[in-house]
């Protein structure tokens, strides 16, 4: 099931949830009683040396702890071990559930075309998504046909796709059909020879085409039908244009037993610091990045349809699934088409005003801001496509055609960079937030 909410595309399956939920109720009813029939005496004894929070209680309150335990009944026992089973499983809260992830397409300043591997730019605010179906008499049949969302984007716009989800999934990207990893024509499934995938969680995010290891090319917005797309210039057609997205979740036996069973309670005394009178915990601040630009730049209008090209060089890693190819669902996923139109054709479409034209570099370098980069040095990473590595980027091809479909491509000054990448900062998300404009 796929759902448009709150500027993102949410994909979700309640067969997993279910099936996570009954493997889980199996682990209830399996373990329950050993835990019932535990010393309380010797787990207590276990959390007063084990537990961060209880290693410093006094004489009084080990003796006070020692009271509650041997008078805490097995009703109570049950219902909190039922209870810390259930959010430690995470299959129904507010922030959403196992079986669940979410995506949404990141507006960001397009990197010089110049040679030169940039890093990851920020995120500029996210780009509106709406349903084509809400505009059917104003969509063309290809459109309806396809169904999906569709979004505002100016000519020669970069984007990125940011990932969110506490569940593990396989995830497709195409642009026009072409798959932006392997550079292959569309096919649905997985393969591994080579890699046609993104693995999440380990992959947040998606910048561009895979293009060489560690390198890829920005996604940059243009006419479809004008010879930039990559799917133009492998397919020799303009047929699709657009984002692709097919999402495969991880088998929910195999997520059970390889991460999940471990993260629930089995002795009595992971569920009793639970029970007892405990200090409170200090809510951690959160990081993140967001930047609003104040100025805007003139960009040159396009046709209804776009599609993806090949912008500047980034420096992004595309990692390796560790996992064996069957612990992934290949009978259970979601697709969806995003349509990407011009913005003046948006207005037209939605009776709303697209975003006001992105930043450019050249700005970006004189306002001095941030550049950041993720690497990973505990998974492997993919090689790149040869044939994406053989397309030619928008930049070249306009210097070709000379028509200046791309303005504004000099190279630029990389200033500080942060690195954002697993452990450098906790919660850590790829936005940038402009204080002094805010």
């Amino acid at each position: 099931m796929i759902e448009l909410t709150d500027g993102r595309l949410c994909f979700s399956f309640p067969n997993v949830v279910a099936e996570l939920k009954k493997l889980t109720q199996n682990y209830v009813q399996n373990t329950l009683p050993a835990i019932l029939n535990e010393d309380r005496d010797v787990a207590l004894d276990r959390v007063l040396a084990e537990n961060y929070f209880f290693r410093e209680a006094t004489k009084e309150d080990r003796q006070n702890y020692r009271l509650i335990v041997r008078k805490i009944s097995a009703e109570q026992i049950t219902r909190a071990f039922e209870d810390s089973v259930k959010r430690r499983a995470n299959l129904e809260s507010e922030w959403g559930q196992n079986g669940e992830m979410s995506l949404d397409f990141k507006r960001t300043l397009r990197i010089p075309d110049d040679g030169n591997n940039y890093p990851l730019p920020p995120g500029l605010g996210r780009f509106p998504l709406r349903h084509v179906d809400d505009f059917a008499d104003r969509v063309s049949a290809s459109w309806l046909d396809r169904g999906g969302v569709m979004l505002p984007m100016y000519q020669a716009e970069a984007l990125w796709i940011n990932f969110s989800e506490d569940y593990p999934f396989a995830v497709k990207i195409g642009a026009g059909k072409i798959n932006a990893v392997t550079g292959d024509e569309w096919r649905n499934g997985l393969s591994r020879e080579p890699q046609d995938y993104l693995v999440l969680p380990e992959q947040p995010w998606l910048d561009g085409f895979a293009v060489e290891k560690g390198v890829i090319r920005q996604f940059v917005a243009m006419p479809l039908g004008a010879g930039y797309s990559v799917e133009e210039q492998i397919t020799g057609k303009a047929e699709f244009g657009g984002i692709q997205i097919q999402v495969y979740p991880m088998k929910a036996e195999v997520y059970f037993k390889q991460t999940m069973i471990s993260k629930l309670p089995g002795r009595f005394s992971d569920v009793l610091p639970e029970m007892l009178p405990r200090p409170t915990f200090t809510e951690r601040t959160m990081h993140a990045r967001q930047y609003s630009p104040a100025c805007s730049t003139g960009m040159v209008a396009c046709q209804e349809d776009m599609g993806l090209g090949a912008g500047g060089r980034m420096k992004q890693e595309i990692y390796m699934d560790t996992n064996d190819l069957d612990v992934w669902d290949l009978n259970n996923s979601s697709r969806c088409f995003v349509h990407l139109c011009n913005s003046a054709v948006w207005r037209e479409i939605t009776g709303t005003n697209p975003p006001q034209p992105p930043v450019t570099a050249k700005e970006y370098e004189r306002y001095g801001l941030p550049w950041f980069d993720f690497y990973r040095d505990d998974l492997s990473v993919l090689e790149g496509s040869g044939k994406l590595a053989a397309v030619k980027s928008v930049a070249a091809l306009s210097v070709e055609k000379g028509d200046h479909a791309v303005i504004g491509n000099d190279p630029v000054k990389v200033g500080k960079t942060t690195d954002c990448g697993p452990g450098k900062r906790p919660n850590q998300v790829r936005e940038w937030l402009d204080r002094a404009n805010s």
